[in-house]
């Protein structure tokens, strides 16, 4: 028996630097890819070795990324206080994914990408890209 679980439920949520202490969930997320994490591998062999010596350099994060059922009057995607006008005023805001189980993940970060979609069958949507910088949270444990 596995002990998967389902990923239905996970919520993304924007705390407006502007706003501190004040999270509020982005509406109508589509698959969440939460950022994934790595080291660059840096080669460390010397000359009287005879096999491969690495290093690991600092960790990274790749962006999240959101896809959206985009609404342009939604408070959360708008112009005026949602993820538009994030991307506008360059804002480095809270981010927070809450996920099923009851894990967070708390991080600082910037839009850095709405790529709207309009199109003539279907719906109207975007793919939101988040870059993430400096201290994260996972599950109260501190990240960097």
């Amino acid at each position: 028996m596995t002990l998967a679980i389902s990923s239905h439920g996970t919520i993304v949520a924007r705390q407006p630097a502007a706003t501190p202490g004040t999270w509020t969930d982005i509406a109508e997320l589509g698959d969440i890819t939460p950022p994934g994490m790595s080291r660059n591998e840096f080669d460390a062999t010397t000359q009287e070795k005879n096999i491969d010596a690495y290093v690991l350099g600092v960790l990274r994060r790749s962006p999240l990324v959101v896809p959206l059922n985009f609404l342009y009057t939604n408070a959360t995607h708008d112009h005026l206080t949602g993820l538009y006008k994030a991307l506008i005023d360059n804002a480095v805001d809270g981010y927070k994914v809450t996920f099923p189980d009851g894990i967070v993940w708390i991080m600082s970060g910037q839009v850095q990408n709405i790529a709207p979609k309009a199109p003539v069958d279907g719906k109207q949507a975007a793919d939101v890209t988040f870059r993430m910088s400096g201290y994260m949270s996972i599950g109260g444990v501190t990240v960097g």
